[in-house]
């Protein structure tokens, strides 16, 4: 008895109300008309485009290792050489600092060494050398 009155009323609720046993019955979203603004808009089909397959490159060669000249110590460079000498013999100097009109000192930084040459009017004048010790 106490199995009756559960399995009536859902029977009673399922043929009354939920509209499970009308299938005619349409759902809102059928009901309801829908404005064309809402509607999903469909875009065409579009054709794939056919590509080209894609080019070769040709791949550089690594380039031979370039054989950098060897430098001579800035500790040596003599006072009285023109500027141009001293950069082709010793190398770029690391730092310059304009001192005035025509006076320039320029700085050659080395493992453990700081070299300091002042050059006046394209002519080196002096040349010292520092021992860091880094």
């Amino acid at each position: 008895m106490k199995l009756i009155i559960p399995i009536l009323a859902a029977l009673l609720l399922l043929a009354t109300g939920c509209g499970a046993l009308d299938p005619s019955k349409k759902t809102a979203a059928e009901e309801e008309p829908r404005h064309p603004s809402n509607q999903m808009n469909v875009l065409p089909k579009e054709e794939p485009k056919h590509r080209e397959p894609p080019k070769l490159v040709a791949v550089k060669q690594p380039a031979k290792a370039q054989h950098l000249p060897a430098f001579e110590d800035p500790r040596k460079i003599p006072a009285g050489i023109e500027y141009s000498e001293m950069v082709r013999r010793f190398g770029l100097p690391t730092m310059r600092i304009n001192d005035g009109p025509g006076r320039t000192t320029y700085s050659y930084s080395k493992l453990k060494t700081q070299v300091q040459v002042e050059v006046i009017d394209g002519k080196v004048v002096s040349v010292g050398a520092i021992d860091t010790g880094l």
